[in-house]
């Protein structure tokens, strides 16, 4: 009976594992072939827009967005300095509502260089003073950082986005915001500020954008425009926004006299954060916990317990990480020690993978790959997937 189970497996093996082999090897083939074309076609349309074509460099960031997108789940992990670059395109061939939507879009993913192509697509519009603001810590793109200027001079235009009346405009302003789609916020209220330049509301409003940011000293300037240009008639709640004003200036002064590291690690208090999920090693299944706090700079900081299970025993482990993340990528490292029945391994441990925050900022899901490098040169290292949630509490609401 074994023998005829024995050739019934060698010949299951035979027509299977060589098709796997073939069909993984293929696989890899065609995704290197889009990364070399999409890298190409990035390549041709930075040549493009210096050459000043922008027609052949937006067909050709089309056609790299359409590959970044092909390799990955419905589209969701293209790159964001791919994007920002499109955008940017985008606005020099005056197509500012799509541009808008694009760079918001890449700065929730996470790139490099959003503030730098934010700015240039504001500029584009006209909006200089909001431009200048982003440029301040903007990072500048090597292949761009002599051209931006003269594209500018040659494209720069005065750009409208908006067909709703003032009230409409306004609200619809105040939703982009708080969705989060900062930049396309930041062109309505601008427009809106040109057109009706002595209405208190929309300069208190567009502040809230501004200090969101932590550009305090912009925020506070905008706010005491507002204060200024309100009537007599709304003596009470000219109260209540200098009152707002007199603490965006308090923040303004923190910020500025702010220790290298508070700047580091966000302005704003910290969230209490948890996280609760399981992870799968080739030998070993694992129950995992971390309490620790997350900055507003989207850093955090944790104590991690588990419970492991591996060659019909249980044992624990416990450690301190730290994390980053950068849009949806997180990038971490820790030091964990696992200790058994008869046996204690301490590790290093770094981990990258997808954090998936809801609109709320309340929570998010987290998909990672852990390694494992043991300080002791006897055992070998290993590795993890885990899967898991965040809940992230604020301290401020849990102490009311």
């Amino acid at each position: 009976m074994r023998k005829y189970c024995f050739i019934l497996w060698a010949s299951v093996s035979f027509f299977i594992f060589p098709t796997a082999i073939l069909s993984q090897s293929l696989g890899g083939l065609l995704m290197g072939q889009f990364t070399v074309d999409a890298q190409q076609s990035i390549r041709r349309a930075q040549q493009y827009l210096k050459d000043v074509d922008v027609d052949k460099a937006i067909a050709l960031y089309v056609s790299a967005i359409n590959q970044s997108q092909e390799q990955r789940n419905a589209g969701k992990g293209v790159d964001g300095n791919i994007l920002s670059e499109y955008a940017y395109t985008l606005a020099l061939h005056h197509d500012f509502e799509p541009a808008l939507m694009n760079i918001d879009r890449a700065r929730m993913i996470g790139t490099k260089y959003g503030d730098f192509y934010a700015a240039q697509v504001l500029t584009l519009m006209g909006y200089n003073d909001a431009a200048q603001q982003l440029m301040q810590q903007a990072k500048v793109p090597e292949w761009i950082s002599g051209s931006y200027q003269e594209l500018t001079e040659k494209y720069k235009t005065t750009a409208s986005i908006n067909r709703d009346a003032p009230e409409m405009a306004l609200k619809r302003a105040n939703k982009l915001a708080a969705n989060r789609q900062t930049v396309q916020a930041i062109a309505l209220f601008e427009e809106l500020a040109a057109i009706y330049p002595d209405t208190y509301i929309i300069y208190v409003d567009y502040s809230t954008v501004w200090e969101s940011l932590g550009y305090y000293a912009y925020a506070a300037q905008l706010l005491q425009k507002g204060i200024d240009l309100m009537p007599q008639e709304q003596g009470e709640n000219k109260q209540i926004f200098q009152n707002h004003l007199a603490k965006v200036n308090e923040m303004k002064a923190s910020f500025e006299n702010a220790s290298w590291l508070k700047r580091l690690l966000g302005m704003n208090p910290p969230k209490l954060m948890t996280y609760v999920g399981a992870s799968a090693a080739k030998d070993m299944y694992s129950l995992n916990g971390r309490m620790g706090l997350y900055t507003s700079n989207k850093f955090s900081a944790s104590l991690n317990v588990g419970l492991n299970y591996a060659s019909e025993e249980f044992s624990g482990s416990i450690g301190v990480s730290g994390y980053k993340t950068w849009g949806i990528f997180v990038g971490g490292l820790g030091i964990t020690d696992m200790f058994g029945k008869d046996s204690n391994t301490l590790s290093l441990t770094p981990s990258v993978g997808l954090s998936f925050l809801n609109k709320s900022q309340t929570s998010s899901f987290d998909i990672m790959v852990n390694g494992y490098i043991p300080f002791s040169k006897e055992q070998k290292f290993s590795y993890s997937i885990s899967v898991g949630k965040t809940i992230y509490f604020d301290l401020n609401g849990l102490l009311k």
